[in-house]
């Protein structure tokens, strides 16, 4: 039997998915840093050149909510490992370098005060770690460390800005649900926000499946979320 914390879900229809980060700042996509094999310690040192002075979740917000949009889901965290938001377990954050900003925060404040639901993406794949690319067979402690560090920004997002109506996750590519430890982290945002709906890219199957740049026929009636970009290729700002 469905539980009341899908009810508003499935009456949405409609909601605002924002990719943004640092790698605007390259104009070339939100995979430049792999796409283009950057050095992450040289893609690092940009973090100081991202400062979005123009930056207003309010404007946002009253256009999504205009355009009948009845939720949002900002990416925190992408692939890279800047993050939008204040986190105590890195120094790549918006709060720690240039822009001395909690953008998470704001977007959440912006958002909650138009009425919209408000959701979280957050990258399991960190680039920024070595551990990420080696895996658990070259260095089960230092894959080990990376995977608690994981767990620990979750906690943070769930913790520091109220009741969250989404987290989605992305990046699981090529762990096993086991290898990221899925159920416990799971487990902890349940406790941590009991009302929170979790998508399927842990690895495990979450309250709601998320085609991509399709719309799939579900039989099951299991709930989707189809997620459409509005190029082509690209998630994140490009000026091609």
């Amino acid at each position: 039997m469905e539980i009341p914390r899908h009810h508003w879900f499935r009456r949405a229809r409609f909601g605002l998915f924002i990719h943004w980060g640092m790698y605007a700042l390259w104009e070339r996509g939100e995979q430049v840093l792999f796409r283009e094999h950057l050095s992450p310690s040289a893609y690092r040192r940009h973090a100081d050149e991202f400062v979005p002075e123009h930056y207003d979740p309010r404007a946002w917000a009253r256009l999504a909510k205009k355009a009948g949009m009845r939720y949002a889901v900002l990416t925190a965290k992408h692939h890279d490992g800047y993050c939008l938001f204040d986190s105590a377990q890195s120094e790549l954050t918006s709060a720690k370098c240039a822009a001395q900003r909690d953008l998470v925060a704001e977007y959440v404040e912006a958002f909650r005060a138009e009425g919209l639901r408000v959701g979280l993406y957050f990258s399991l794949a960190d680039w920024q770690w070595p551990a990420y690319w080696q895996g658990p067979e070259h260095d089960p402690a230092a894959f080990a460390e990376f995977i608690a560090h994981v767990h620990a920004q979750v906690r943070e997002l769930c913790t520091q800005y109220g009741m969250l109506d989404v987290i989605w996750f992305d990046g699981a590519w090529p762990y096993t649900p086991e290898q990221w430890q899925a159920q416990q982290l799971c487990d902890m945002i349940r406790e941590l926000q009991p009302g929170i709906l979790i998508n399927n890219r842990t690895g495990l199957p979450g309250d709601f499946g998320t085609p991509e740049q399709t719309i799939l026929h579900t039989p099951d009636q299991r709930m989707w979320e189809a997620c459409i970009a509005s190029v082509e290729r690209h998630w994140g700002y490009h000026s091609g």
